[in-house]
């Protein structure tokens, strides 16, 4: 295991001393560029969880929102159903109505 981590610090010496080389920094400046780096990561994975918990929160407001579409609807359709079955008698007499006139109508009309 300890062979392990001198190898990865090796590396990872290599590589600071190659970016330091390739992009002429100083030591300072390179652990300024790593600081920057780690809280830009960390930023982002507070953005992150904070998208994930307004999303969260978003899918709440719209079940709650759908919860009360479905219940306005139902609200109508009861209306509705109570506005249709207060005219049902009255289509039935009107009905009745026109049925008799038609009769009627058949009756004056003058037969070939």
């Amino acid at each position: 295991m300890a062979k392990f981590f001198r190898r990865s610090l090796a590396g990872l010496g290599l590589g600071v001393a190659a970016y330091m080389i390739i992009n002429r920094k100083s030591p300072r400046a390179v652990y300024t560029d790593a600081k920057d780096y780690i809280q830009d990561v960390l930023d982002a994975a507070d953005h992150l969880q904070q998208a994930r918990e307004d999303f969260g929160e978003a899918q709440n407001n719209l079940g709650n929102e759908m919860t009360h579409a479905s219940d306005v609807l139902n609200d109508i359709q009861t209306e509705v159903d109570k506005f249709q079955f207060k005219l049902e008698p009255h289509l039935a007499i009107m009905k009745k109505h026109a049925d008799h006139l038609q009769q009627t109508l058949d009756q004056w009309t003058p037969k070939d």
